[in-house]
């Protein structure tokens, strides 16, 4: 109370008011006994004088008493605060303080951000808060944060919980807050401070809720607007995971960022920078983004490093900084691992896979020509090795991704360490020869077609060979490739005619089953989209008469290419033309199968990052390291094909990272996967809410507004304006001392026994106060003691 004044030591002279009273009773004026004659007429009107002299006396006590209070107070100098009666301390009353902690609130005006004029103006309400004022203070993030519930008797530590409010990645919802707050036992009269910063978002959780909130009619409801009333221009940035689903060092990735213009009125020019590693700076471009659209680029990165590497797209910072970057991982292989299986060289061409494959794998290294530049570094991403058939073994393919099968025999034993590794995941690329017994094929590696349920290749996939070495001119032309497919994409050009020159001498007829036949041929063209989902076959070349000679198929979760022809050149003179390089790489690269740990390469906050871990997992420890290095141990279970588990805990935006520990014999080694959590920036909404829509969707509290404006943007000046009001007690003071000389003037006029007649014009202005006053009075009595 006493902060009211500028001077409240003077307020110790307020007793003084007593002094008009103490002297209107001393000199009150007291009847006495009059002798007078029996004439009644002249008692009357001594009555009717008396009443208003009683009435004026009353009225000069008031006003002098007034008179002496106003001096008082002005020389104390009192101030009124602004928003005292909406915004004064109360008891018992049940108080909510919900700070919005939407990513918007990150939004910059001038120096400071919304939020952090929104803690500013929350600190400013605590000497507002009375000592029995139950207080619930929250933070509207993604779900409802209570950071304090009790009474204001602290306010210091209320006000170190607002310090500690942050930005979430995720829009608030004020309507939940709500309900956290005034959803159990009432404490009083209910009042909910809501500072937020005007933009829908925060209010949409109303829009949609079908339930009613808690708010009684009694309630009030404070929105304090620390946002701008000006059209927000911003620039955000996303991107796409690579296309490459396991990158490779020395192999180039390509990602795509997309720029969106929220603005609708004007053009936005900005440099957009990739960065990888924090620090290295791999590419820049300019972009100039159209109102209200988006403009996407596309960039090329080759890693230059196994591992996890972090990376972003950024755009210069502007007003809203928190979607200015975008984040990403890379998870990088080291190399493709690539095991030849062929039976060892010897003396005549045909004997000699093992040569002509490795030299279409290696001979690419080094040519730095524009056109085999990629084919170079895809070599050079290969490590390859050769092992003879007798000498496969699980071992030998624990670290394998493609193996390639260059007229290798097979047993019962060796089929079956094939299978095992197609079905869990491998890559495998058949080249029969002359060694190759079809019927082997057929009983060891897919004696019921492709899977265990499928018999429709129970007569073989590879059929005996046909055609004749020694009569070259009964060649068989490649009349059809099905160039939709990654193997032959890098064949797409329509200038060329490739695989046009190439001649089979001798194959082996690819057997599928009828229905595959009916699929439309297309000579060098693009051929069918595929085969449904529930068909694992897919022919990719065919020769003159429709015979398929290059088969794509799957058993369990691996891929696998059955070519009808070795890749020597005794049989086709495939080996020996250009294209056969470019195709057996594109193979091998098309051929990895599925990482041994699938991660995502980026979520929206609070939605649940994903972790997958192939058969070999039997068990396995997983932790996740978040954006604020905090560990967590993630609880696997075990599915049909696979182990799953999810990190849920994905609310702050950064890099996290998988560590997968084996506790299996035969599993991997330590395995560490990065993913990143981005703001989901189809999710904003700047747009600014009405403040009737505000009130209809809190009917029927009573709704106040109060709205920061460029000169008090912190809200700080209309909370704690105090204005003097002394100089209005001394305009008050001379009215009270006008009002006094005036009554104190007034004196009773000879009286008659009745009023003047009503038609009396001469009479003048005290005449008619003296008249009034009168009829005011006339209800009095008055007792005197008459003696004849």
């Amino acid at each position: 109370m006493l902060s009211n004044f500028i001077n409240p030591t003077l307020l110790w002279f307020l007793p003084l008011i007593a002094v008009p009273v103490i002297l209107h009773l001393i000199t009150l004026h007291r009847l006495r006994t009059v002798e007078l004659s029996t004439f009644r007429f002249l008692m009357d009107s001594y009555v009717q004088q008396r009443r208003r002299l009683k009435l004026i006396e009353y009225l000069l006590l008031l006003l002098r008493t007034a008179f002496v209070l106003l001096i008082i107070l002005a020389m104390a100098r009192p101030q009124l605060q602004r928003f005292g009666w909406l915004f004064g301390a109360g008891t018992g009353r049940d108080v909510a303080i919900i700070v919005d902690a939407s990513p918007t609130m990150a939004m910059r005006n001038g120096t400071t951000t919304r939020l952090e004029r929104a803690r500013a103006a929350a600190r400013h309400l605590m000497p507002m808060l009375g000592k029995e004022d139950h207080v619930t203070l929250i933070e509207a993030g993604a779900t409802p944060l209570v950071r304090h519930r009790g009474f204001a008797a602290n306010t210091t530590r209320i006000a170190e919980q607002i310090d500690q409010i942050e930005t979430a990645s995720v829009s608030g919802d004020v309507g939940a807050c709500l309900k956290a707050a005034f959803g159990g036992k009432s404490h009083g009269p209910r009042l909910a401070y809501v500072l937020t910063g005007g933009h829908a978002g925060a209010w949409r959780g109303l829009d949609e809720q079908t339930d009613a909130l808690v708010l009684d009619q009694g309630a009030r409801v404070v929105v304090l607007n620390v946002g701008s009333d000006r059209q927000v221009s911003n620039l955000s940035v996303v991107g796409d995971p690579p296309r490459l689903d396991r990158p490779v060092v020395g192999l180039p990735v390509e990602l795509t960022a997309t720029v969106q213009n929220t603005s609708g009125e004007q053009t936005v020019d900005t440099v957009l920078s990739v960065t990888l590693d924090d620090n290295y700076q791999v590419a820049q471009m300019e972009v100039s983004v159209p109102p209200g659209r988006r403009v996407t680029r596309a960039v090329h990165l080759t890693p230059s490093r196994a591992g996890v590497i972090r990376g972003r797209f950024e755009l210069r910072s502007d007003a809203f900084p928190d979607d200015d970057v975008y984040l990403f991982c890379l998870n990088v292989q080291h190399s493709v691992r690539v095991v030849v299986v062929a039976p060892p060289d010897g003396e005549l061409p045909a004997d000699r896979p093992n040569l002509y494959l490795r030299a279409a794998l290696r001979s690419p290294i080094g040519i730095r020509t524009a056109r085999t530049k990629l084919l170079s570094r895809v070599a050079a991403a290969l490590t390859v090795e050769h092992v003879t058939p007798d000498a496969l073994s699980p071992d030998a393919l624990s670290n394998i991704d493609v193996m390639i099968l260059a007229d290798a025999t097979l047993d019962a034993t060796r089929g079956k360490i094939v299978r095992d590794f197609v079905t869990a995941g491998g890559g495998l690329l058949v080249l029969p020869g002359a060694h190759v017994n079809p019927d082997d094929y057929r009983a060891f590696l897919w004696p019921n077609g492709f899977s265990a349920t499928d018999d429709r290749l129970s007569a073989g996939l590879l059929q005996p060979p046909v055609g004749q070495l020694d009569d070259e001119a009964a060649f068989m032309p490649v009349t059809w490739v099905d160039m939709s497919h990654d193997v032959f994409k890098v064949f797409a050009d329509a200038k060329h005619q490739f695989f046009g020159t190439t001649k089979l001498y001798r194959y082996f007829p690819l057997r599928l089953p009828d229905r595959s036949s009916s699929n439309t041929l297309h000579r060098f063209g693009v051929g069918d989209a595929g085969p449904a989902a529930n068909q694992p076959w897919r022919a990719l070349m065919r020769l003159s008469d429709r015979t398929p000679v290059l088969v794509e198929g799957r058993i369990g979760r691996g891929r696998m290419l059955v070519a009808g022809f070795p890749p020597t050149p005794d049989w086709s003179n495939l080996p020996v033309k250009p294209e056969f390089v470019p195709w057996l790489l594109q193979s091998v690269m098309s051929l990895r199968g599925p990482s041994t740990v699938t991660t995502p390469a980026s979520v929206s906050p609070q939605k649940p990052a994903r972790i997958k871990l192939d058969p070999r997992w039997s068990v396995a420890h997983v932790e996740v390291t978040d954006a604020d290095d905090r560990p967590h141990t993630i609880a696997m279970r075990r599915a049909p094909d696979s182990m799953v588990g999810a990190m849920l805990q994905t609310s702050s935006k950064g890099y996290y990272e998988f560590t997968v520990l084996p506790r299996t014999q035969g599993a991997p080694e330590h395995i560490a996967r990065g993913f990143a959590v981005n703001l989901d920036v189809s999710t904003e909404d700047f747009a600014p809410i009405d403040a009737t829509h505000v009130d209809s969707l809190l009917a029927p509290a009573s709704v106040f507004h109060v709205t920061g404006t460029p000169d008090d943007p912190l809200l700080v000046h209309q909370l704690t304006r105090r204005r003097e009001v002394w100089r209005t007690l001394i305009w008050v003071m001379f009215i009270v001392i006008g009002i006094e000389f005036f009554l104190a003037t007034l004196r009773p006029g000879p009286a008659a026994a009745g009023e003047p007649d009503a038609g009396t014009t001469s009479a003048g202005f005290p005449d008619r106060l003296r008249r009034a006053a009168g009829r005011m009075t006339s209800a009095l009595t008055q007792s005197v003691t008459l003696r004849n």
